[in-house]
Formats: C-alpha cells, sequence, structure tokens
C-alpha cells in the first residue's frame, strides 16, 4: 500500500483510539485480514482500506489491553456492511460528524455507509426541497464522498421517490406533485421531473452508483388524489409501473437502485402485514419487477427462525436480498442496547450463515431525533464482528471492541439501559419525561418505581463516570426522570388525600427544582447536539424542553390555588385513569388532545 494512504489511516484510527502503536507496522495488500506481532514489528495485510484500519484497530485494542502478541486471520462474510444514518427526522449531521462517524465505523472494517435523506440534499429546481430543514448542498456531499472514499467506505446516497415526502409536500408549491400528504402523485408527469432532477443532482455528488430509492410505507398510494383523477387502480400494477419509471431515470443516471421490499409483502398479505409469513407476492408481480435489489427490513424479531423464512421469502423474488437491521436509537433520548442485542444477534447470526451480500444497521431518528447517533455507535460492533467473525461471533468480544471504541467502559454504556423498563419497542422513560404533570401517562406505578430503581443505579455509576458530553447528557436525563416520577406520584397522591400542605410543598419547591432540571437537560442536550449535527431541527426539541418548563410554572400556579382555597377542584387530576397506554410520542405524551 502506498505510504500516505497508510499514514492516513493510521492517522484516523488514532483519532479514534486514543491509542500510539509503540511498533512500527508494515502493511500489504492481500485476502481478507491476516494481524501479526509477536512484540516487535507488526505486519497487516488487508484486502482495502476498511480492513487495514481493523488490523490498526485490532492492535490498538491489544496494545490498550497489555497482550504482548497478536494473531487472527479474518474474511468478510458479507461483501458490503456498515450503516444507514437518519438525516430526515430533524437532526442533519453536520460533514465533520459525519467524518466522525465514519472514522469509527472503518475503524471496525465496515466498508458501506447510506445517508438517508428524505428531503435533506439539494435540488437546484425545487428551492422548497429541504427548506429550512438543514439540507446537505452538493460541495457538502461532494466533501462526504471524498472522504468516505480516503477511507475505503462507499458511501451511498438514499432517497424517497415514493412516500415519506411530507416535508417536501406541505408547501403549496409542490401541491402539483402530491397524491396524499407525504405520497407523490403516480403517472403524472411533474412527479417524473422531480425526480429525474433529484437523481441529477446526486449523480455528480457521489462515487457509488448503488443508490437507496425507498418506496416504503406508501400505505395510501393511489388513494388519494391519484383516486380522484383516475378511479381504483390494482395498486400491485402502480407500483410495478411507478418502480418502472423510477427504475429507467435510475439507468439514465448510471444508478443500480435498490428499495424497501415491505410493500409488496403488504400487498401480497391478507393483513396488509409486512411480516406476515403467509404473504405471497404473485408470480405475475415477481416477473414484471424491474432489475431492483430488494431491502428486508426487521429489527422487531428475537427468533431466528423467523428471519431465516423471510430472507428465504425475499429470495423467491429472484433479486438480490438485502438486509437493513437496526440500532434501536429511536426509542427517545438513549440507545436501547438491550433491545438491539436481542433482536439483532440471531438476524446477524442468520445473515452471516447464508453470507448474506450487503447487511446494514439502520439508526432513524424516529419522533424528533432525541438520541445522539454517536452514542449508539457502541452496538455497530454487532455488525462488524458478525461481519469478520462469522455466524459464531461473540458478544463478549462484541463488548470488548465497544470499549475502545467509545472510549466508555461497558458499565457505563450498560447504564443507558436503565432509561428502559425493558426491552419492548415502548419507552416508559420518555413517556415519563415528556408526560403532562397532571394527566395520567399511561405508566403504573410499580413501572414508575422499578425506573426509579434502574434510574438511581444508573445515575451512581455516570456520577462517576470520566467527564464527556454524552454522560453528563446522560446524567441530566436520569436526575431530571427521578424528579419526575416523584413529582408525578406526589401530586396524584396528596390531591387524593387532600394534603394541602404537601401540595404547597410541591408547588414551591418540587415543580421549581424540576423545571430547572430540564433546563440543565436541555443545554447538555443542546451541547451534545451542536457537536455533530446542524442547529436546524434542533428547534424542534427546544420547543418540547420550553414546553415541559411552561407546563410546569402553569401546573404550580394552579396548584397553589387550590392549596389557598381560591379554586375547589383541579379537573385534570379528578378524571380517572383508563387502561391502555397512550403510545410513546411526544405529541401522545404531552397531551391527550390530537393535533387538528
Amino acid at each position: 500500500m502506498k505510504f500516505e494512504t497508510v499514514a492516513h489511516l493510521k492517522k484516523r484510527v488514532h483519532a479514534v483510539t486514543g491509542i500510539t502503536l509503540p511498533f512500527p507496522v508494515e502493511a500489504c495488500f492481500g485476502n481478507g485480514l491476516a494481524v501479526h506481532w509477536d512484540g516487535g514489528a507488526a505486519s497487516v495485510q488487508a484486502e482495502d482500506q476498511t480492513a487495514l484500519c481493523r488490523g490498526l484497530f485490532l492492535l490498538s485494542r491489544a496494545v490498550r489491553e497489555g497482550k504482548s502478541a497478536l494473531h487472527t486471520e479474518e474474511k468478510r462474510h458479507f461483501a458490503h456492511c456498515g450503516a444507514m444514518l437518519d438525516m430526515s427526522r430533524n437532526r442533519v449531521m453536520t460533514v465533520e460528524g459525519v467524518k466522525a462517524w465514519i472514522d469509527r465505523q472503518a475503524a471496525l472494517g465496515l466498508n458501506l455507509l447510506m445517508l438517508y435523506t428524505e428531503d435533506t440534499y439539494e435540488i437546484p429546481e425545487y428551492p422548497y426541497f429541504g427548506y429550512l430543514r438543514g439540507r446537505y448542498t452538493q460541495a457538502e456531499l461532494r466533501e462526504m464522498d471524498d472522504y468516505a472514499f480516503s477511507m475505503g467506505v462507499e458511501l451511498v446516497p438514499c432517497v424517497q421517490t415514493l412516500a415519506h415526502l411530507k416535508q417536501f409536500l406541505q408547501w403549496p408549491a409542490s401541491a402539483p406533485l402530491r397524491d396524499q400528504p407525504d405520497i407523490l402523485l403516480i403517472d403524472e408527469e411533474k412527479t417524473y421531473a422531480f425526480l429525474d432532477a433529484a437523481l441529477r443532482s446526486l449523480s455528480g455528488c457521489f462515487r457509488s452508483r448503488r443508490i437507496h430509492i425507498g418506496m416504503d410505507e406508501a400505505h395510501g398510494v393511489g388513494l388519494g388524489q391519484y383516486l380522484l383523477r383516475h378511479g381504483y387502480v390494482n395498486r400491485f400494477e402502480l407500483l410495478n409501473r411507478h418502480l418502472g419509471r423510477v427504475a429507467e431515470l435510475c439507468a439514465k443516471y448510471g444508478f443500480k437502485p435498490m428499495m424497501w421490499s415491505d410493500m409488496f409483502f403488504r400487498l401480497g398479505s391478507k393483513t396488509n402485514s409486512y411480516y406476515d409469513l403467509e404473504s405471497r407476492v404473485p408470480d405475475e408481480v415477481i416477473a414484471a419487477l424491474p432489475d431492483v435489489d430488494m431491502v428486508y427490513w426487521d429489527y422487531y424479531h428475537t427468533d431466528a427462525s423467523f428471519y431465516e423464512h423471510m430472507l428465504n421469502g425475499h429470495r423467491r423474488m429472484n433479486r438480490n436480498t438485502v438486509f437493513a437491521g437496526g440500532v434501536w436509537s429511536w426509542s427517545g433520548f438513549l440507545p436501547n442496547r438491550e433491545r438491539t442485542a436481542r433482536t439483532m444477534e440471531p438476524a446477524l447470526r442468520i445473515c452471516a450463515r447464508q453470507e448474506t451480500d450487503t447487511v446494514f444497521a439502520t439508526l432513524w431518528g424516529d419522533d424528533g431525533a432525541e438520541t445522539d447517533y454517536l452514542m449508539a455507535v457502541d452496538r455497530l460492533t454487532m455488525f462488524s464482528e458478525a461481519c469478520w467473525q462469522g455466524e459464531g461471533f461473540s458478544m463478549e468480544e462484541c463488548e470488548g471492541m465497544a470499549a475502545l471504541l467509545t472510549g466508555m467502559e461497558t458499565e457505563i454504556r450498560n447504564a443507558w439501559d436503565a432509561f428502559y423498563a425493558d426491552d419492548c419497542e415502548e419507552s416508559t422513560g420518555k413517556i415519563l419525561i415528556w408526560c403532562d404533570p397532571l394527566y395520567p401517562c399511561g405508566v403504573a406505578d410499580a413501572q414508575k418505581n422499578t425506573l426509579a430503581q434502574a434510574a438511581q443505579k444508573a445515575a451512581a455509576v455516570l456520577k462517576n463516570a470520566p467527564p464527556a458530553l454524552e454522560t453528563q447528557y446522560a446524567l441530566a436525563l436520569f436526575e431530571t426522570l427521578l424528579k419526575k416520577i416523584r413529582l408525578l406520584q406526589n401530586i396524584r397522591r396528596a390531591y387524593g388525600e387532600r394534603s394541602l400542605q404537601t401540595l404547597d410543598a410541591v408547588s414551591s419547591r418540587e415543580i421549581p427544582a424540576l423545571a430547572q432540571s430540564y433546563k440543565e437537560l436541555m443545554a447538555a442536550h443542546r451541547a451534545l447536539w451542536e457537536s455533530n449535527s446542524k442547529r436546524q431541527g434542533w428547534e424542534v426539541l427546544a420547543l418540547r424542553y420550553g414546553g415541559a418548563v411552561g407546563r410546569l410554572l402553569d401546573v404550580a400556579d394552579v396548584l397553589d390555588r387550590y392549596a389557598k382555597g381560591q379554586i375547589s377542584s383541579i379537573p385534570e387530576l379528578d378524571e380517572a385513569e383508563l387502561p391502555d397506554g397512550k403510545g410513546f410520542t411526544y405529541d401522545r405524551s404531552s397531551t391527550p388532545s390530537a393535533k387538528t
């Protein structure tokens, strides 16, 4: 390998690990990865830059752990493996933030990165596309692509060519393209002119000729403006016709497309379920499919046989199958590490057994992108170890790799899981942070107590952790959570007992203390956000924090008036709590009133 290439990669791996190797390293090309070190000079034989980065990372880990030798030979079980970062749910990482992510995944030997951009890239002909949303300029995309290329990482563009375009379609100027509020109007030539412009814009920014064209979750396709104009059309036919037009546009710009597969499986299911094991896509639909890779996305199941069944069902479509798992970054505030492990361990073992060509981890930012993606990078080691170690990869090894990758010991990262009462999808921690102080929140007292005990233990660990933006933020989060749980319990108990003295104490002491905690949490969250993400989008969370503090002041006022006998009741507290929680999104947690 060229000296300048090796020197550049050494520098970047050192930026991740902070470890300077105290011995020379000889690097050369060769199949897979082979690292040999007996205490003197080390040798790394690697098939590409990311393999070399992994070799340097493994040597750094050996030094960190006090070893005096290292001999390992590995091969890729996935030809392409990496991550997809959601840049469309308010959070758009800065160019430097993306480079920091590339450094980390390259150090693990992962050679694929996708930027999920619904409307957050520049299309010069459409100024409202990504307007006020922190969209990437063409120059920014080229800079990130150049950097990824220097690290041996393929940067793949991701667009949406059917649904998930609500942010763009909200503008009056986009009305001619709108079937439903978030779905494009099929068979409309203006739609295909727009898609042509989108692909033309991206074609000059990325070296990769692969592109993800989305097309998932278009549940109402053909049932909005399309239905009014054309009447009902078989939706398999409609979807295939649109896909054909999109595929033609991709070919025009030299792109090989891939798409989410769920719409075909949903339409083939009697219950409209993606994960219906009885779903069957008709043979004639499969025969009419253009040359598009099918991406099976799944981060919900814990049974290896389920993943195997679904992968086999995809292969029936006679298209290259890509697997998209997930690092759970969308449950609110902190990564759900346990949920990730329980769902991805069986999935990755099956993918490694079948040597699936392309495997990646999605990191979504649903409902505000509250979780910082770099705080979730430790679970990316599951993907790297499945890739390089195969089906028998060790979770213990994943944790060892994560400790060096993040600079945080496992105990600290484990503390984050205390934010979740269990490994289910719903986030009790998020519900309790955003829920209204007076209305029922749908979280039972037993759950609150369990979560409070876990939060206390987590806070104790984080107080003794080395100072870092991540740990300061997590500590502020747990301290706020503890105060909020205490407040919720005290308000209802005291009101039920008509303890005016307690309500006065809540109003005058507990609420001001909690409001201050929210302000401190907001400051820590903002500092973490601004360390790697653009300012656009932060206003969503700023408004949430501001709303939480403002409502607390309002509640303090009503409690004070009730304690002084100025009002005879508090209507919100008089209503009995009905079973069934409201869900874990901000809107459903913060108020019982749906948006109108």
